[in-house]
């Protein structure tokens, strides 16, 4: 077992946080902020744009049964990367899209991600890649959040589409 960790912001943390849970070999997922200038931010500052924080998802993962590669093929399907990551008013877009390298490796794999998917969508992309900060995590009511609330019709509309989106893309790789 080769334990690795994986910290992405792709829109609502609620959204990637169940597309990940359900991929085999994610040892766990916890909601999160990073990339801004405010300590311990709350939910409510992180939305607002003033903390310049990013809503992550940190992925701690089996790199022999899923690449970090795979993780970012995931992070591209069922994500808008093309979003600014400004603000009109030119703060931080909470819901932006960033990845958090842990290593020099990652930060390698994620730049090569962004110029396959920037090949295959045909223009440019809006992903951020840094270097990890510190990683605060969401209240309670953030965590597992389409576990505990699947009825709820944010999750029938947005979340359920993107976990078997997901399980597509995977479908598709083991038949080819």
């Amino acid at each position: 077992m080769a334990i690795e960790f994986a910290t992405l912001g792709g829109g609502r943390f609620w959204v990637t946080e169940a597309v990940y849970q359900q991929i085999r070999g994610i040892k766990s997922v916890q909601s999160g902020y990073m990339g801004g200038q405010t300590e311990f931010p709350s939910y409510e500052e992180v939305c607002s744009g003033e903390s310049g924080h990013a809503e992550v998802v940190r992925i701690q993962f089996d790199s022999s049964v899923i690449s970090y590669r795979n993780l970012l093929d995931v992070f591209f399907t069922i994500h808008e990367p093309k979003q600014s990551a400004v603000t009109e008013d030119g703060n931080k877009a909470p819901l932006r899209s960033v990845i958090f390298t842990h290593n020099h490796e990652q930060k390698i794999q994620a730049q090569e991600a962004i110029k396959r998917s920037e090949r295959y969508s045909e223009c440019k992309l809006g992903t951020e890649v840094q270097m990890c900060t510190e990683f605060y995590l969401a209240e309670d009511a953030h965590q597992n959040f389409y576990k505990n609330n699947r009825c709820d019709a944010y999750c029938k509309e947005f979340i359920v589409p993107k976990i078997l989106l997901s399980r597509d893309l995977f479908k598709k790789r083991l038949a080819a």
